[in-house]
C-alpha cells in the first residue's frame, strides 16, 4: 500500500502565467550570457598570434580540463560540484586570452557532453566560461605580460570568481525567484575558500609549466592525493547528512507518536468514562419511547435519538475493545449509506449527495464501527465545505482490483495553505467550533485498516479525499446484493 500523500493543487490560470514569465526570463539570460560570451571569444580570437607552443599548451589544458569535469565531487544529495577552476586558471596565466577562452570552451563543452549535460546548459556554461576566463586572462596579460610572480595574479582570480558566481547566482535567482544578491552571498561564504584552494592549485600548476613542461606531471600527484581525500571527505558529509536528516524525521515522527499516545489514552479515558452517562440517557429515551403514541409528532425524533445513543455506545465500546475486535467481511455500501445520513444529520444542511457505487463484488475486512466513524467524518467535513445547495460526490469503485477506492468530493473553497501545512496534526481546525481530530481520527483508522487516504484540494474549485483499502474478495452469491451505480 502506497503511502499517504496530501497534495495541494493551485489553479492553472494563476500559475501558468508565472511560471512562463520565468521560463522567458530564463531563456533571455542564457541567450544573452551566450552571445555576449560568443562575441567577447570572437573579439579576442582574432587579437591571436598562434604558434605551435601556444596550440601544443592549449592542447594540454583542454585535456586537463575535461579530466577535471568528468569526476566532479558530490557534496549534497543533488549537487555535484568540479575541479575544474584548477585547471582553467593555468589557462589564464599561460595562454593568450583568445587560445585561453577557446581551450575552456571546447574542454567544458567535451566533458559536459560526456556526462550528458541538459541541452540548455550548453549555452550558458560556454558563454560564461568564454566571459570569465577571456575577461581574466586580458587583464593579467594587459597588467603583467607573462610575470607570474606579481600580484597582478590577484586580478584574474578576482575576476574570474565575481563573474562565475555573478552569472550563476543570477540563473539561480531566475529559477527561484529569490535575490540575486543574497545568493551570491550565500554561495561566495560557503564556498568561497574551496574555490580560492583551486586558484592557488591552479597557479602552482602554471608556475610548474612554466618553468618545465614535465614539471607538472609532479604537481599532479598531491593534486591526486587532495582529490581523493576531498571525495572521501564529501562523501563522509553526505552520509552525515542522511544521518542528520533521518534524525530530524525520527524526532517529528517520535513527537508526533507522543500526540497519538495522548490522544489514545484521552480517548480510551473518555470511552470509558461515557458509558455509565450513555445508559442513562439511553434508558430515559428508550423510556420515553415507550409511553409515546407512533402518531406522535415527537416519535421519529425521539426514535432518532435512541439509534444516535446506541451508535454512541457502539463507538465507545469499538475503542475500549479494538485490541481485542476480530475483524469481519464488510460490504462498504451499508457503512457508506450510515454514514452519509450520520453526516447528513450532524451538519444539518440543505446538500445534494451524488452516489456512485460500483464494487463488482468486492469487500474488505475489519472494524465496522470504527470505519463508518472514518466515513461519517470526511463525508461531515465535506458536507460543511460546500454552502447551501452545494454538491458533494462519493464515489465506491475498485483500484488495479486489489484495493477499495472511496472518493468524496466536494464544491467547496479548497483548502488555504496555512492549513494545508498542518492537515492532519491534531487539534488542529479552521472551524469556529471544530475541535481538531475528524481528519486526525479518520487517517489514524484506515491506516489501521492497513489503507491510506490522499487529499487533493484545489483553490477556488473543492477538495476531493480518496480513501484506499485492502479489497477482500467474497462469493458470487454473497457480492451479488451490493448496490451498484447509485446517483
Amino acid at each position: 500500500m502506497k503511502q499517504p500523500a496530501f497534495r495541494l493543487v493551485e489553479p492553472a490560470e494563476s500559475s501558468l502565467l508565472p511560471k512562463r514569465r520565468a521560463n522567458a526570463m530564463l531563456a533571455t539570460v542564457i541567450v544573452g550570457v551566450f552571445l555576449a560570451g560568443a562575441g567577447w571569444l570572437v573579439y579576442l580570437l582574432r587579437l591571436v598570434e598562434w604558434s605551435w607552443p601556444v596550440a601544443e599548451t592549449a592542447s594540454l589544458f583542454t585535456v586537463l580540463v575535461v579530466a577535471a569535469g568528468l569526476f566532479p565531487l558530490q557534496v549534497g544529495p543533488r549537487i555535484k560540484a568540479t575541479v575544474t577552476t584548477a585547471a582553467l586558471f593555468p589557462i589564464v596565466l599561460l595562454l593568450p586570452p583568445g587560445v585561453a577562452a577557446l581551450a575552456a570552451v571546447v574542454g567544458g563543452v567535451a566533458y559536459q557532453v560526456v556526462l550528458r549535460f541538459p541541452w540548455y546548459k550548453y549555452p550558458f556554461n560556454a558563454g560564461q566560461v568564454a566571459i570569465s576566463v577571456g575577461l581574466a586572462s586580458w587583464a593579467f596579460h594587459a597588467l603583467a605580460g607573462d610575470d607570474l610572480t606579481t600580484p597582478a595574479v590577484a586580478v584574474p582570480v578576482l575576476s574570474m570568481f565575481l563573474v562565475n558566481s555573478s552569472l550563476v547566482s543570477l540563473v539561480a535567482a531566475v529559477q527561484t525567484r529569490a535575490t540575486p544578491l543574497r545568493l551570491w552571498w550565500r554561495g561566495t561564504r560557503e564556498n568561497g575558500l574551496a574555490e580560492l584552494s583551486l586558484f592557488a592549485f591552479g597557479y602552482l600548476a602554471a608556475v610548474a609549466y612554466h618553468e618545465h613542461p614535465v614539471a607538472i606531471l609532479a604537481l599532479l600527484v598531491p593534486v591526486f592525493i587532495i582529490y581523493f581525500a576531498f571525495s572521501r571527505l564529501s562523501r563522509a558529509n553526505m552520509l552525515l547528512q542522511e544521518a542528520y536528516d533521518k534524525l530530524k524525521s525520527l524526532e517529528g515522527q517520535v513527537l508526533q507518536n507522543a500526540k497519538l499516545a495522548t490522544v489514545g489514552a484521552f480517548t480510551l479515558d473518555l470511552s470509558h468514562q461515557l458509558k455509565n452517562p450513555l445508559f442513562i440517557v439511553i434508558g430515559r429515551l428508550e423510556s420515553l419511547q415507550r409511553r409515546m403514541s407512533p402518531e406522535d409528532p415527537m416519535a421519529p425524533k425521539i426514535d432518532e435519538a435512541v439509534r444516535a445513543a446506541w451508535r454512541m455506545n457502539e463507538l465507545a465500546e469499538a475503542f475500549l475493545s479494538v485490541a481485542r475486535q476480530r475483524w469481519v467481511k464488510l460490504n462498504l455500501v451499508p457503512l457508506l449509506e450510515e454514514a452519509i445520513g450520520m453526516s447528513t444529520i450532524r451538519v444539518n444542511k440543505s446538500v445534494t449527495i451524488e452516489r456512485a457505487y460500483d464494487v463488482q463484488a468486492v469487500h474488505t475486512e475489519g472494524h465496522p464501527i470504527l470505519l463508518r466513524e472514518a466515513l461519517s467524518n470526511l463525508v461531515s467535513n465535506a458536507v460543511e465545505a460546500v454552502p447551501a445547495g452545494g454538491k458533494v460526490r462519493v464515489e465506491l469503485s475498485v483500484a488495479q482490483g486489489e484495493h477499495l477506492r472511496v472518493s468524496i468530493t466536494d464544491s467547496g473553497p479548497g483548502m488555504p495553505q496555512a492549513q494545508y501545512a498542518r492537515l492532519f496534526e491534531p487539534f488542529n481546525t479552521s472551524k469556529r467550533n471544530g475541535i481538531g481530530l475528524g481528519l486526525f481520527s479518520a487517517k489514524h483508522i484506515v491506516e489501521m485498516h492497513h489503507g491510506c487516504l490522499n487529499v487533493e484540494s484545489v483553490a477556488g474549485q473543492g477538495t476531493r479525499v480518496e480513501v484506499q483499502l485492502p479489497a477482500t474478495p467474497v462469493p458470487e452469491e454473497e457480492g451479488s446484493g451490493s448496490l451498484q451505480s447509485v446517483h
